[in-house]
């Protein structure tokens, strides 16, 4: 958990990705996932990112286009998708990055 909380506040975009020994995808935190997590659980070392994580979130192909992340976005009430090449984990793309483009 240490780790995930490291990763979550040095990227400063409140998620992280969980991605397998070939980068697959497999799931996201999110620092509201960190948080519910600690309002259960005063113990912290046993538990695992798997253990936390949204399976499946949602996702973009690096290939579209930014109005469809923000669509996408929008149609979801969420601030960020995980971009994927295939199965891959690529990266995160946050509202943020789609204000400094002037898309909204």
């Amino acid at each position: 958990m240490k780790e995930v909380i490291v990763e979550i506040t040095k990227k400063r975009l409140g998620v992280t990705a969980v991605v397998d020994e070939q980068q697959n995808l497999i799931g996201i935190i999110t620092d509201g996932d960190l948080r519910r997590m600690l309002e259960k659980n005063a113990d912290i070392e046993n538990i695992a990112a798997k253990d936390i994580m949204t399976r499946a979130p949602k996702s973009i192909i690096a290939e579209e286009l930014a109005v469809t992340a923000l669509d996408m976005m929008r149609r979801n009430s969420i601030t960020q998708l995980v971009v994927t090449n295939g199965t891959k984990y690529s990266g995160i793309i946050h509202i943020h990055d789609l204000l400094k483009e002037g898309l909204i």
